[in-house]
């Protein structure tokens, strides 16, 4: 997934890569990668600014945050990255200031463009904050652990409260 600057053409450069899983280290208990990622694109020269344009697809293994179970979680995003030329400037952190483009926005080096960063940052900006196997997953019981997807408990979940809130079952209770 590096391009050398010097083989993109005045036209352009259409590529499709299929990058190795173990390329990305992602692999965690809770989120891994399954299939190898496959990238199709564009790169086009503006100047010494290079544009990548396409699109990426891949799937990982991640846990459910209800219920713990494992599921495969789809992944099929556009791909746009703005690379350019490293440039030393002696600018102190509280004077940089973030647009729209410099969140897309990657550099070079010695006339290659590397697209590892930019598509693994891409996966792991898709994956929700909470991941659900599905949106109506009932999660486990706060009793006996039991999926409640897979079945029915016989645990008493009325009268139980966690005795941090034990106060405000109070309050709720005044107010009936």
């Amino acid at each position: 997934m590096i391009f050398d600057i010097a083989e993109i053409y005045e036209e352009g450069l259409d590529f499709e890569v299929l990058e190795s899983k173990k390329h990305f280290n992602l692999d965690s208990p809770d989120c891994a990668l399954i299939k190898d990622v496959k990238i199709t694109g564009r790169l086009e020269k503006t100047g010494r600014e290079i544009l990548c344009q396409g699109s990426l697809e891949t799937e990982l293994s991640v846990t459910c945050s209800r219920c713990l179970e494992n599921f495969n979680f789809a992944i099929q995003d556009k791909l746009r990255v703005h690379f350019i030329p490293r440039v030393e400037e002696d600018k102190s952190a509280n004077e940089l200031e973030l647009t729209e483009l410099d969140v897309e926005q990657e550099f070079y080096d010695e006339g290659r463009v590397n697209l590892y960063n930019p598509v693994r940052d891409l996966i792991l900006l898709n994956l929700p904050q909470v991941i659900l196997c599905r949106e109506d997953c009932a999660g486990l019981c706060p009793e006996c652990g039991t999926n409640l997807n897979e079945k029915n408990c016989d645990c008493n979940k009325e009268g139980s409260c966690d005795p941090r809130l034990a106060v405000l079952q109070q309050l709720k209770d005044k107010l009936k």
